[in-house]
């Protein structure tokens, strides 16, 4: 199933709880002169999330001229107690019962289907940690946004495996600036149609059948 659907749409409005604030405007988080990549990982325990939010965090300098924010599919409680209440340097949006993920068409496979030899290394560091998973289980596949002024989706990038995502920082701002490129090659000054409704990210079930198909025809 294909993303492509997204492109030029608008996300609602909706406000979301990260793992320090709750309540937070997701139109106020899209304003800025810089394009929002947004990621969306698995659960914030899970090791591929580990992996690239460490990544991310340790490549920051290089994210120049963009802006980065993660979605995971955990509740802010959890992250707040497992990383001591610390404040993240971009915004770490939680959402636990998976409704933007939904929403938005965020894919899963089964199994070793999704396993990329980095994702195979990364597993295997994280066993020999004490990290223990099930290898048979359905795996989310990560989703790569570029939202602009009120939620209108700029670029996106379904992943075919579980490491089909930005690698660092530079990565990141490599899309945005690509993006942003291509805006300006292409601005039309055309007034978007987006809704001033404020959601939550409940509320965007509700939604769904307004949203355009998730449905591949070919498929």
């Amino acid at each position: 199933m294909s993303s492509e659907h997204l492109l030029g749409t608008s996300i609602p409005r909706f406000t979301y709880d990260t793992p320090t604030s709750p309540g937070n405007d997701f139109y106020a988080l899209c304003e800025g002169q810089q394009p929002l990549v947004l990621i969306f990982l698995p659960g914030f325990d899970h090791p591929v999330t580990r992996e690239y939010i460490t990544r991310y965090l340790r490549t920051l300098p290089q994210l120049e001229q963009a802006r980065l924010a993660c979605v995971v599919r955990s509740s802010a409680k959890m992250v707040s107690t497992a990383t001591h209440g610390a404040q993240f340097p971009f915004p770490v949006i939680c959402d636990a019962a998976g409704v933007l993920y939904s929403y938005l068409g965020v894919e899963q496979t089964q199994g070793l289907l999704s396993w990329s030899f980095a994702a195979q290394r990364i597993y295997k560091s994280a066993r020999d940690a004490g990290y223990h998973y099930d290898r048979s289980a359905p795996q989310l596949l990560p989703l790569t946004l570029v939202v602009g002024h009120m939620g209108k989706v700029l670029f996106t990038h379904s992943g075919r495996s579980q490491t089909d995502l930005p690698e660092d920082c530079a990565a990141v701002r490599d899309i945005a600036l690509e993006v942003t490129q291509t805006l300006a090659a292409q601005q039309s000054g055309t007034a978007s149609d987006c809704s001033d409704q404020i959601l939550t990210l409940p509320d965007l079930v509700g939604w769904e059948e307004d949203f355009p198909s998730r449905q591949d025809p070919k498929a």
